[in-house]
């Protein structure tokens, strides 16, 4: 009776009992949590038995745990036997047809996520393991795959562009929503932040590339060069070793700001050389160069013993005029990158934070649930971009995400100033969150003299009629707005001007002084319920810090983000994907084996367990606690 009794008083407190997720209660939940997925997601595969180069079928395997903490048979035994993924046939379904021979998709998404569980660099050393038949058999039992059928690089490559990175969302929220059955979300407390990674391709200097680049028109280019040739011929000095004769256009696309000029692109680089002679040993001994003829200088060339050769270019298509019509020649910007869906995106340098870096690439913005009471922070929704898209408006369509799967809303929003935009406030308000976002100035004028002029400081905090600066006194809900009073700080100054503002003060004799409130109505991106500068104001956003780990561990625990081999938007979000998914099931294994670890030693030396065994999550400061609990 004790017992329970210390722990309702320290449940009272914040502190959550956690032994309801050791091993042996998470299996028995998972047993009627399957049941429910699979009911829901129960569309049938098309492609019949017959033409299946795989089949995976859910197994329960043994699960041995050292008291150390490793796992007999690493992550990939302990998620295939505890998760049944058979779900993720019904999802894919649609992007398979009747005839015609495939793997399961099920063995393929478990192969990929085995790769990366393990910390395998990339698919191709991991697919040199799944080939050995000793070193791979139980990767290919997991999975499903029967030796010697087992797929090559080609295949994971189509499988990843049969799915896209929706199908690679809608399985991550599928194990998101167990977690969530699992007890271990209560998306109370939700932050979000991007990483940058790069793209597999170089960027070559254009910023500001299009779908124009790719194929610039240049009207004229025969007479163009015809002219510039003849001169050179007329004026034979003019005619050096090496010098090239560079034909330029302006830069055709439409994303220049107005304050950048357009640069002009090279798009080919012609020189002359001296004739192949007849007794040449070259295969192209005695025939002149087809540009020649095609700039309509054969003659011109042929008498004068040179030949017009291309050094650089990237010619795509020739559309020759009539007498009428000029000639067009189309050609590919030398400056436009391989991946022309990636951009450039800028961060901290991690080695020195006051110097920005560059990364020519994708921004993986990810948002992360985190739960105090649990001592757990785990990723619940993810959208790639660009690097140079504005990270502040993804903010809804992530919250949305959670929205549409998941029909949850949090109570508390964490963010960074990339996210401070007053279209963020209103949503994360409108849903019945409180917005915790830092301030962007936006270079306003920050000086002592200015902030006393405008009446308050970077805080939103107010100054009183003399001048001393107004301490927070509580957030009025109810009328939306913050109160600040004097406290009447002119009592215990030594200044000599407080001292006689104060003997003619008509707020003096007040407890708190002269009072004063400003609304969120008047300052919605300042002024937020709970207020800036405050220590409760600093200590949820010491908090935030949760979703740049979910990035590091993304980034540097699996190396998945490091330098993805991937090119397009499409591939960068399917690896952005598979990355939350690693991150979600790591974390929830590691803790799950942290709480039985505690279980074990609990009831060591019991003959049988107690009916309740306390143990005691992480305290939750009590003003967090009353925040998340509101209604």
């Amino acid at each position: 009776m004790q017992r329970i009794h210390n722990l309702n008083s320290k449940k009272a407190q914040g502190v959550r009992n956690i032994s309801s997720f050791y091993l042996g209660n998470v299996i028995h939940k998972l047993n009627h949590i399957h049941f429910r997925i699979n009911s829901k997601y129960n569309h049938p595969f098309p492609k019949p038995k017959a033409f299946w180069l795989s089949e995976y079928i859910y197994k329960r395997r043994y699960i041995k745990i050292h008291p150390d903490g490793r796992i007999v048979g690493g992550l990939s035994r302990f998620i295939s036997s505890m998760i049944d993924f058979s779900f993720i046939r019904s999802i894919v379904a649609h992007r398979y047809a009747y005839l015609g021979l495939a793997y399961d998709p099920v063995s393929l998404f478990l192969s990929q996520l085995f790769c990366y569980l393990e910390k395998y660099p990339d698919m191709k050393t991991f697919l040199k393991i799944l080939h050995d038949r000793d070193r791979g058999k139980h990767f290919r039992m997991y999975a499903g795959i029967h030796y010697p059928d087992i797929p090559c690089e080609a295949t994971f490559t189509n499988f990843k562009q049969r799915l896209g990175e929706t199908l690679y969302n809608d399985i991550f929220h599928v194990l998101v929503e167990i977690a969530d059955l699992l007890g271990f979300l209560s998306y109370k407390i939700f932050t979000i932040d991007g990483t940058l990674f790069p793209t597999n391709a170089r960027y070559k200097g254009r910023t500001y590339f299009c779908d124009q680049c790719n194929s610039i028109e240049f009207k004229g280019i025969i007479e163009n060069v015809r002219r510039r040739i003849l001169y050179r011929l007329n004026n034979r000095e003019h005619i050096l070793p090496g010098k090239e004769i560079h034909i330029k256009v302006d830069c055709p696309s439409p994303n220049f700001p107005e304050q950048v000029r357009r640069p002009r692109v090279e798009i080919l680089a012609l020189w002359l050389v001296e004739a192949n002679p007849e007794n040449s040993a070259t295969p192209t001994a005695g025939k002149p160069s087809m540009l020649n003829q095609v700039f309509g200088l054969k003659n011109e060339l042929q008498d004068a013993g040179l030949d017009l050769v291309a050094k650089r270019g990237g010619l795509t298509k020739i559309v020759m005029g009539d007498s009428t019509n000029t000639d067009s020649f189309f050609f590919r910007c030398p400056k436009l990158p391989a991946d022309p869906d990636a951009r450039i995106g800028v961060r901290r340098n991690p080695q020195n934070p006051n110097h920005k870096q560059k990364i020519f690439g994708f921004n993986a913005v990810i948002g992360t649930s985190i739960e105090l009471s649990l001592g757990i922070e785990l990723p619940v929704a993810c959208l790639t971009i660009a690097g140079n898209a504005q990270e502040g408006n993804q903010f809804i369509p992530v919250k949305e995400q959670i929205l549409q799967h998941h029909e949850r809303s949090s109570k508390i929003d964490l963010a960074d100033a990339k996210y401070d935009e007053l279209h963020n406030y209103q949503f994360s308000r409108s849903h019945g969150a409180i917005p915790i976002i830092d301030y962007n100035p936006r270079n306003e004028n920050r000086s002592s003299t200015a902030l006393k002029e405008r009446g308050y400081d970077q805080n939103g905090w107010l100054y009183a009629p003399c001048g001393v600066l107004m301490r927070p006194n509580g957030f009025d809900f109810y009328s939306n707005r913050a109160s600040f009073s004097c406290r009447r700080q002119c009592v215990s100054s030594k200044d000599p001007r407080l001292i006689r503002y104060a003997t003619n003060c008509p707020y003096w004799i007040n407890y708190h002084g002269f009072p004063k409130h400003l609304s969120i109505k008047q300052f919605p991106r300042l002024i937020t319920e709970v207020i800036r500068g405050t220590y409760r104001y600093h200590k949820l956003k010491t908090i935030r810090s949760a979703s740049e780990r979910t990035n590091s561990s993304a980034k540097f625990d699996f190396c998945i983000l490091t330098k993805p081999k991937v090119r397009g938007i499409s591939n960068a979000g399917i690896t952005s994907q598979v990355a939350v998914i690693v991150v979600l099931l790591k974390r929830i294994a590691r803790f799950i084996v942290k709480v039985t670890l505690a279980f074990r030693n609990t009831i060591q030396g019991n003959k049988s367990p107690p009916r309740r065994v306390l143990i005691p999550g992480p305290k939750v400061s009590k003003f967090i606690f009353n925040l998340i609990q509101r209604e």
